[in-house]
């Protein structure tokens, strides 16, 4: 027995040595190429076998290579993979390198994402590079130039104004134009909820730091799965998601000024003794003696020594400050992102400031390879000062030149001059200094952002994920007029308090499947389907009083003696949708997609209250084809094509939630009784406007993609367009809100992207440029239908400018001059005898940006051009900054240049007090052309060497200097206003567009 045992253990223990000869145990740490720090998860394959390992939460692995194998495999998701040989060695530490191809080649999509070679419609990403650490507060801001086709505007530069974003063109007339938003797979609520403030944006509150990528869907293929609100286009911004590994901490700080951007010459005032020239002419020529002139002059300021630079005094060098902090990190199982951020900005206008506090929580969870859960959360509160605009009289921009350089702002002991007495008092225009320090207009807005999910892998390729997002608004708005001087004065103080409460839901279940079709090989489909369901909902607060106490300190309504106002109302819509979505690939060459959704919408009548939308694309990827592999210049070469409907159920000022509905009031008084009324007549027929777009588009990649070249051309046609339809008065209502106009966009978009330099010296570049022409092409009856400094008229884009032309200044007489026809044959002196015709439009013919990065030993040195041509804008309060009509304000510098003497060739009339001759009346004197080129930022950075920097246990750090809007080229030398004037062309007496400069670390660890 004994001998058996001990034959037993020799064999047992010969089996051991010949099984330890045969394989080798082989560790090591696998880490970032970048940051040096450990990858979790990596799979480190034996190769030919089925034996591996994967990494532990610091990169480590360790694995038993069989006898006969020498070579790693070590993948992962986002980098290249990477084959090292043994050779013996028992220890092997890889790095890896992220592969840009691969990322490069997903892209988000609506309820999804899908790889670029099956991509069958138009989509415009902008990554995170081109979004963290800018000052600017909202993102929409940022997407200027960035994006072809896409147009942003600012029309006001209040820190936290609402962006005007145009998608292709305009879409409607008398419906919204703005795209859909969402976050995170949450259909949010955008644009200016305010309504004491003179703009706000809701995205503000979303910190562009937090964001990891912005995607635009612009065609019919990638819109239309939103059906009856992807007309406009739609723009989906994913927020930053944390990755599996060592805990990475970030932190980034700005800071510095805000100054106006240069002020056009022609846009610059008289000093007090040109006014004080002007004016004593004006007299003159408007048949006044010597001996009433100089007493009046007197009066206005004459001898004495008071010369006050109003635009000197209501703008400052205001100052910006931003503070980010965030980690993120996790393990294979959990993945976590965190920030914080503080953004603090002043306006160059003074009262004119806002302060955002930001936080972020995003959290994935795997539970294993089935089950994983998913949250995302936003949250921000906004407190923002605004000034008034327009020809408000308590507005500090207006105040510029209505107010006289001859008017003291300050008493004798240093207060501010609020004196109402004599022709120099402040009684028709204010004194905003005052106002400032003692009126208020301000808002604090809290919005909560964020949604809860899971997902389920049912089989392979089966997916079923489930999602209900939350987007609360709660804003908070106090307006309060002193009882001294203002607006106020004549109330004994006037107060507002105005609450709004936005509570918005949106619940979505999707269930995906991809697979390889059976029996026919490489044919692959991506199949979604799915329900959603949306509802939002509004409470307002109204309230106000007046005859306050006579204090500045007492400002809130409940000291008032005299409420005057108080109301409760409420506000919602919802939606209810199916949607489905296909797309079949056949050897990565032919791809055909379609979608397909259905909506219910509480917005429409009854009669029609669910559509159907769809779209069908198609995509070609000639590179592909064995007949090109032996092309070597040309790497990518694909075509593109699609066509679809979707809708339009955005809200404007014409059409609200219960448009559709016959509506009858009570509260209205008749001899001091309480009664009703209808107030609204509605349409049961009413229904969505429809967008046809169809677009058809290249895209090519030269030398392995270093060149890369985007086009595509498209026409989108609205019709059944939202129109008030003029009825009889019998019926107690003057018109009703029809569907029945149609208006076309077409156009063509390029963009190119490079790295023309890749070497230790490095240079991208990207370029886009885009045109649109837009046409009216049907109204109601056929009929003009004139809108204030507009006509809709068929065949003319929709804001064309109708306009009496200027035909200049009579050299004999110094009296202006228009054309009495539309084909300028004859002049006359006689405003009203002047043909009124279609003139130019708001629109520009071409806009687009142009970026350049230039990298070299560290130092990073990145500048944004963007563009824009070919429509008019005009200073909708010029007329009283010019000619005599209004001679009590200030005039713009160009007055000088007016006509004296018989003889004289001048474009500015003969200035003469009191004028009655409408020569400051709106013409085509007063439009001006909109083209401009902008430096919109301009930033040197440098990485300190590593060697400096992980001396102090850190990462990265970067330090930068960066300008944004310093520089601006305009056209037109008579333009007295910044050409970002807004989609209307028109500016209102707004903050006007800043630049600023400041300095910034960013730091890694």
């Amino acid at each position: 027995m004994k001998r058996v045992l001990l034959l037993s253990f020799a064999l047992v223990f010969a089996l051991l040595q010949q099984v330890y000869a045969q394989s080798t145990t082989v560790s090591g740490r696998v880490t970032d190429q970048s940051s040096g720090e450990g990858l979790p998860g990596v799979s480190v394959i034996v190769k030919g076998t089925t034996v591996g390992a994967t990494t532990s939460a610091d990169g480590s692995y360790l694995v038993n290579v069989p006898a006969n194998n020498n070579t790693l495999v070590f993948r992962y998701i986002g980098y290249a993979n990477q084959e090292v040989a043994i050779d013996g060695r028992s220890t092997i530490n890889v790095t890896l390198a992220l592969d840009q191809k691969q990322l490069q080649e997903v892209v988000i999509t609506g309820y999804g994402s899908t790889v670029a070679k099956e991509l069958t419609g138009s989509v415009a990403t902008v990554g995170t590079e081109d979004l963290e650490d800018r000052p600017v507060v909202s993102v929409d801001q940022l997407l200027q130039g960035q994006v072809a086709g896409l147009q942003s505007v600012g029309a006001s530069g209040q820190p936290g104004a609402n962006q005007e974003i145009r998608i292709r063109g305009i879409g409607s007339i008398n419906a919204g134009s703005d795209p859909l938003y969402v976050v995170d797979g949450v259909i949010i609520n955008t644009g200016d909820v305010s309504r004491l403030s003179t703009t706000s944006n809701q995205l503000a509150g979303l910190n562009p730091n937090d964001i990891e990528s912005v995607t635009v869907l612009k065609d019919a293929a990638s819109t239309s799965i939103y059906g009856s609100r992807g007309a406009n286009g739609v723009i989906l911004i994913t927020t930053k998601k944390g990755v599996a590994g060592k805990t990475k901490f970030n932190f980034s700080t700005e800071h510095g000024y805000t100054d106006l951007a240069k002020v056009p010459d022609a846009g610059k005032f008289l000093n007090a003794e040109q006014w004080l020239e002007i004016t004593r002419e004006g007299l003159v020529n408007a048949g006044e003696s010597p001996a009433d002139i100089d007493p009046y002059l007197e009066s206005l300021g004459a001898g004495s020594e008071v010369d006050t630079d109003w635009r000197d005094l209501v703008t400052r060098r205001g100052t910006q400050s931003t503070y980010n902090l965030s980690a993120s990190g996790g393990n294979e199982k959990t993945k976590f992102f965190v920030s914080a951020g503080l953004f603090n900005q002043e306006a160059p206008v003074i009262g004119s400031e806002l302060r955002r506090i930001s936080g972020t929580l995003n959290l994935n969870h795997t539970v294993n390879e089935k089950i994983d859960f998913f949250s995302t959360f936003n949250a921000s509160n906004i407190d923002q000062n605004s000034p008034s605009n327009g020809g408000a009289f308590a507005n500090p921009v207006g105040a510029i030149g209505f107010l006289l350089p001859t008017q003291n702002p300050y008493n004798a002991d240093g207060t501010s001059n609020i004196n109402r007495s004599g022709e120099l008092g402040f009684s028709g225009n204010y004194n905003p200094l005052y106002l400032v320090d003692n009126d208020k207009r301000d808002l604090s807005n809290t919005k909560l952002l964020g949604s809860v999910g899971a997902g389920w892998n049912i089989a392979k390729g089966l997916r079923f994920s489930s999602q209900v997002g939350v987007d609360f608004i709660n804003l908070e708005e106090r307006m309060y007029w002193n009882p001294f001087h203002g607006d106020g004065r004549n109330y004994g103080g006037y107060g507002f308090d105005y609450y709004t409460r936005i509570f918005n839901w949106t619940a979505t279940n999707l269930l995906n499947y991809r697979f390889t079709v059976p029996g026919v090989d490489r044919l692959t489909a991506d199949v979604t389907v799915g329900y959603e369901a949306q509802e939002s909902s509004e409470y307002r607060i109204t309230s106000s009083a007046n005859n306050f106490p006579p204090t500045t300190a007492l400002t809130g309504t409940v000291v008032a003696a005299s409420p005057v106002d108080a109301a409760a109302t409420g506000n919602d819509f919802s939606f209810s949708s199916v949607l489905s979505r296909a797309n079949i690939s056949y050897a990565d060459r032919y791809v055909l997609s379609g979608s397909f959704r259905r909506d219910g919408s509480s917005r429409f009548g009854s009669d029609n209250r669910y559509g159907n939308f769809w779209s069908v694309g198609a995509s070609w990827n000639v590179d592909q084809e064995d007949f090109f592999q032996d092309v070597d210049v040309v790497s990518t070469l694909k075509l593109r094509s699609s066509y679809g409907v979707n809708g339009n159920a955005a809200l404007s000022d014409n059409f609200g939630n219960y448009t559709w509905r016959p509506l009858y009031g009570y509260g209205i008084n008749y001899n001091q009784q309480p009664g009703g009324a209808f107030t609204n007549i509605g349409n049961t027929a009413l229904t969505w406007e429809l967008n046809k777009p169809f677009n058809v588009g290249v895209d090519l990649g030269f030398l392995s993609d270093r060149l890369s070249l985007t086009a595509d051309y498209y026409i989108r046609t609205t019709s059944d367009l939202l129109f008030n339809r003029p009825i009889s008065r019998t019926t107690g209502f003057t018109t009703i809100l029809e569907n029945i106009g149609e208006m076309k966009n077409r156009g063509f978009e390029v963009s190119v992207t490079g790295y023309p330099i890749d070497g230790e010296f490095k240079w991208r570049t990207s370029f886009n440029i885009a045109s649109n022409r837009n046409e009216i092409t049907q109204l109601p009856e056929g009929e003009d239908i004139i809108d204030g400094s507009f006509i809709l008229r068929e065949g003319l884009d929709y804001r064309t400018f109708y306009v009496r032309q200027w035909a200049g200044v009579d050299p004999d007489t110094g009296d202006p001059m228009w054309w009495r026809d539309a084909e300028k044959t004859e002049t006359t002196k006689v405003y009203g005898q002047a043909a009124r015709v279609p003139y130019e439009s708001a629109s520009p013919k071409y806009f687009g940006g142009f970026n350049n990065t230039f990298s070299f030993k560290g130092f990073t040195l990145d500048a944004l051009v963007v563009y824009n041509f070919g429509n008019y804008v005009r200073d909708s309060w010029e007329y009283y900054l010019i000619d005599g009509s209004y001679p009590l304000s200030n005039k713009y510098s160009k007055v000088l240049d007016r006509w004296q003497e018989p003889g004289d060739i001048t474009d500015v009339p003969r200035y003469e007090y009191n004028l009655t001759n409408s020569s400051s009346s709106f013409s085509t004197r007063l439009l001006y052309s909109g083209d401009f080129i902008r430096l919109r930022n301009l930033q040197l950075g440098y990485d300190l060497p590593t060697q400096w920097v992980e001396k102090i246990k850190l990462s990265r750090a970067n330090v930068y200097v960066r300008g944004t809007n310093l520089l601006t080229k305009v056209y037109d030398e008579d333009l007295p206003i910044d050409p970002e004037a807004g989609v209307n062309g028109i500016q209102n007496a707004n903050v006007p567009i800043s630049k600023a400069v400041t300095v910034g670390l960013n730091v890694s660890f």
